[in-house]
């Protein structure tokens, strides 16, 4: 099978998208020749039976390390004329995408798009002034999202709880429900013993939609509380420099590690220091970062927003969004409770299993089978 993949984010940029994309790519590869349409300058991934196809793009400086292109199309048809893919997969919904959809209708393939995130919140990143944090703005990102997938001839969502808000959106379109997957093998269960002082951790990026500042106060207020702890956070983005001047004006650079960028199969490391994986993330669709924690034995402190609840209910405690009392309240039952943390770090084990790279990707594959088939007929 030729599979012609789409995405106007791609690394070295690590996110959710990226890493879902070069998980499968890796594994469809094997057997299948996969085309990869993506921004220029972008790097290039050890992957056999794979070629890269970059298409001039532009940085946004409000928006670190995502590009934006003004589709021109014509470069994207004939390429795609020449390929003749099976199937034409988006994992964006602008201008890179827009040419592949476009491209699949003329050329009459079929398309289908995972819908990664909530593109209402992820734009609001964007810092328009103010304007992207209105009701009027939500509107706007969610008519034009909502466009973009009708076009499409399926969709894929990494959740049960995605696919119901899309179709809550009036999403018409069919929307199959298939985990992005982890490989569990990378992160195996960890032993962790009992001791004093226990280190909370973070992975992800410092965006506002992922509001690790709130995570962090809320560690400063169990601090204060009188737990005997520390906080390993890994990630960039633009909330850095605040989270940086909190923690200096707070006195917590003992207490708090600011660790940067790890590359994603090394994080393995941060998972092996720490006792409980922290998110305050209101935009989680399902939570890469978050099962590859449970994967190694890690509880889990999430918001009860999306997909994290239903992730995490049997393997972690879920408090209430924007609510730093509960989430400290949380950390300090966590630290000093290794019985707990025990007990829910083997439920979170247990339920990592059932999202296995390998499994997610037969399904993956299954549907493209599929969605040739249905579009055929």
């Amino acid at each position: 099978m030729k599979i012609a993949i789409f995405s106007d984010s791609f690394f070295p940029l690590v996110d959710g998208g990226t890493i879902s994309i070069k998980n499968n790519a890796e594994i469809l590869s094997k057997k299948n020749k996969i085309f990869f349409f993506i921004p220029s300058k972008s790097q290039k991934l050890n992957i056999k039976n794979s070629q890269y196809i970059q298409l001039k793009s532009y940085g946004l400086e409000s928006y670190k390390g995502y590009k934006i292109r003004i589709p021109s199309f014509l470069k994207v048809y004939f390429k795609l004329k020449k390929i003749r893919p099976d199937i034409i997969h988006m994992h964006s919904i602008f201008g890179i995408s827009w040419e592949g959809l476009i491209a699949s209708k003329i050329l009459k393939i079929p398309s289908v798009t995972t819908s990664h995130t909530i593109f209402s919140e992820a734009t609001a990143e964007l810092y328009l002034g103010g304007f992207e944090k209105t009701k009027i703005f939500q509107k706007i990102t969610w008519a034009y999202m909502r466009f973009f997938l009708n076009l499409n001839d399926f969709v894929i969502t990494p959740s049960e709880i995605m696919k119901k808000e899309l179709i809550a959106k009036k999403i018409k379109k069919p929307i199959y429900s298939i985990s992005n997957g982890i490989d569990i093998n990378k992160f195996p269960k960890v032993t962790r013993n009992k001791k004093e002082k226990i280190s909370f951790v973070y992975v992800g990026r410092f965006a506002e939609s992922k509001h690790i500042y709130e995570s962090v106060k809320a560690f400063n207020l169990a601090l204060k509380k009188g737990i005997k702890a520390d906080f390993l956070i890994f990630g960039v983005g633009p909330q850095k420099e605040k989270i940086k001047n909190y923690i200096k004006k707070n006195n917590l650079d003992k207490k708090i590690k600011l660790l940067g960028f790890l590359e994603h199969e090394k994080i393995l490391r941060g998972y092996k220091k720490t006792d409980v994986f922290v998110t305050s993330s209101t935009i989680e669709t399902e939570g890469i970062s978050t099962l590859e924690a449970m994967s190694t034995g890690l509880p889990v402190i999430g918001v009860n927003v999306r997909a994290t609840p239903l992730l995490i209910k049997n393997a972690g405690i879920v408090v209430p969004n924007n609510n730093e009392e509960k989430m400290a309240d949380a950390m300090i039952k966590l630290a000093t409770n290794y019985k707990l943390r025990q007990k829910l770090g083997e439920n979170a084990s247990k339920i990592a299993k059932k999202y296995d790279l390998k499994e997610m990707n037969k399904k993956l594959f299954n549907l493209y089978k599929k969605i040739i088939k249905d579009y055929k007929k």
